[in-house]
């Protein structure tokens, strides 16, 4: 008998989905360390101050972009990490605009 995706196990389908969601998390800070990273070599101010301490050491701000976030969805259900997902979707979203807009 083959087994269709729709006849699987309902903790196989949540799964993948976790798992999307876990590496869109991941994605997602990642996407916003390098857009961080070109905006400070183009001459823009990093509005978070908490970041702001982060930029004069690249190790500590890949640890608290990478490690940490990492650290999260090994722990966290990928169900809890959506309103995260949707703030940093958020945050990218500014990024991109405050970079391209001025090139129009």
């Amino acid at each position: 008998m083959a087994v269709t995706w729709q006849n699987r196990p309902a903790s196989v389908k949540g799964n993948r989905s976790n798992i999307t969601l876990k590496i869109s998390y991941i994605t997602l800070q990642l996407v916003d360390l390098v857009l961080t990273l070109w905006a400070m070599n183009l001459g823009y101010l990093e509005l978070n101050p908490f970041m702001k301490g982060m930029l004069a050491s690249p190790l500590q701000l890949a640890v608290f972009k990478f490690a940490v976030p990492l650290l999260i969805v090994t722990f966290v259900p990928g169900k809890l990490l959506i309103p995260a997902i949707m703030l940093l979707a958020a945050v990218v979203g500014w990024n991109v605009k405050e970079l391209f807009l001025p090139l129009i």
